[in-house]
């Protein structure tokens, strides 16, 4: 089921980059590296900007993986992390703003209560989304910030969260970089793996003790 959706997020995301006239087989590991790059001094703002702004949709996966591209496992770790902390409490805010009193007025019953025992459990709630790949980023964030979880919560389970999906991440897009060393892209397509089994066994665990 989950490479299913994955693939039909990839063949989407080729798709709207093909109908934009965008050609994909020009797009390459080094020539993304390169085009980061080339802003020079500037290039971790620009991509802080551009991760971080909460408007424009942006698929999360390849932004950090672009991190990794760019700035390698550490910086480009620390890069990524503040760029979609930065993006998810910037969507997050908008939807409070927006959109929870509407959504709040429309909720009866069971539905009701469902939200403010996500109120209540915000942290737990928002850690367990960002740690067990479920909807895109963006989904994520403006929907959380249509129901009762607290803003501070919510940040801190959003960097705790993202750290271990950041750093596998980051490091396939620096194994990138190197095709030769080719145990780079292997450790971290199973750093990815162990992720999934990971957090599928504990969303299990925490189906059965609730």
């Amino acid at each position: 089921m989950r490479v299913a959706a994955f693939a039909l997020i990839v063949a989407g995301l080729a798709w709207g980059l093909a109908a934009l006239g965008v050609d994909l087989t020009r797009i390459t590991p080094e020539r993304v590296r390169a085009f980061v790059l080339s802003f020079g001094m500037w290039a971790p703002a620009i991509y802080l900007a551009t991760y971080g702004q909460p408007l424009v949709p942006l698929p999360a996966s390849v932004m950090t993986i672009t991190g990794g591209l760019a700035f390698g496992p550490l910086w480009g770790t620390l890069a990524a992390l503040a760029g979609a902390t930065t993006r998810a409490c910037g969507q997050f805010g908008i939807a409070r703003l927006l959109g929870r009193d509407a959504v709040a007025k429309l909720l009866r019953g069971r539905a009701a209560s469902l939200n403010a025992r996500l109120g209540r459990n915000s942290f737990k709630t928002v850690l367990l989304i960002r740690l067990i790949p479920n909807f895109p980023f963006d989904v994520q964030n403006y929907w959380v910030g249509c129901t009762q979880v607290r803003f501070i919560p919510f940040a801190f389970a959003t960097v705790l969260g993202l750290i271990p999906w950041s750093i596998a991440f980051v490091y396939l897009g620096y194994s990138l970089t190197d095709p030769a060393q080719g145990w780079k892209l292997v450790l971290a397509l199973l750093a990815i793996a162990g992720l999934l089994l990971a957090t599928g066994a504990w969303r299990d665990n925490t189906r059965r003790t609730e």
